[in-house]
């Protein structure tokens, strides 16, 4: 091998993990900041500061929310997974007068019901396709088997996707109407 391309490639491996050492370094340092943001915002939710309150809820979960509504969140038992719903789907549910529920949208049962049947319609095609995907690669030899493995890796994770999307809607369902807890 030619000294030049050894060393380009030398100096390529070692800018290659200095970019992710420094990757790392600065994902340590915004949990570091984010930390000490939560510490602010808990004295802040202490201290009853509306605004302060309100500004750090924003800077660290990217909502924006009233304080009376921040500081009944904050108090709920599944505030994490609250969290978490208003960010993925803000325009589906919210969160007011210390009431998780659905907006106008999310509370109309027609829309809920598509939502719901096209879920489960993709889960049982993209299974299905899998179970096509997996036999046209046990079955074939050469090119139609790599076909089948590259449609197999497709479906499994498009099923992943709406399976999980089907245990995020149910996790929705359950903070909503804890009654109908599953």
């Amino acid at each position: 091998m030619d000294f030049n391309i050894a060393t380009k490639r030398v100096f390529g491996a070692i800018s290659s993990f200095g970019t992710m050492a420094l990757i790392f370094y600065n994902m340590g340092q915004a949990r570091k900041v984010k930390a000490e943001l939560l510490e602010k915002f808990e004295e802040a939710i202490s201290r009853e500061r509306k605004h302060s309150t309100t500004e750090l809820f924003r800077l660290i979960h990217g909502l924006k929310m009233n304080y009376s509504d921040v500081a009944e969140l904050v108090k709920h038992d599944g505030c994490s997974k609250i969290i978490y719903a208003l960010k993925k789907t803000p325009g589906i549910i919210s969160f007011k007068n210390g009431t998780f529920q659905y907006t106008n949208v999310g509370r109309n049962k027609v829309f809920r019901y598509i939502d719901c049947w096209f879920t489960h319609f993709s889960i049982f095609v993209y299974g299905g396709l899998l179970l096509v995907s997996l036999t046209v690669m046990g079955m074939s030899e050469g090119a139609s088997s790599v076909a089948g493995f590259l449609l197999v890796i497709f479906s499994s994770v498009m099923l992943a996707v709406q399976l999980r999307q089907r245990a995020y809607d149910q996790m929705i369902e359950s903070l909503v109407s804890p009654e109908h807890d599953n």
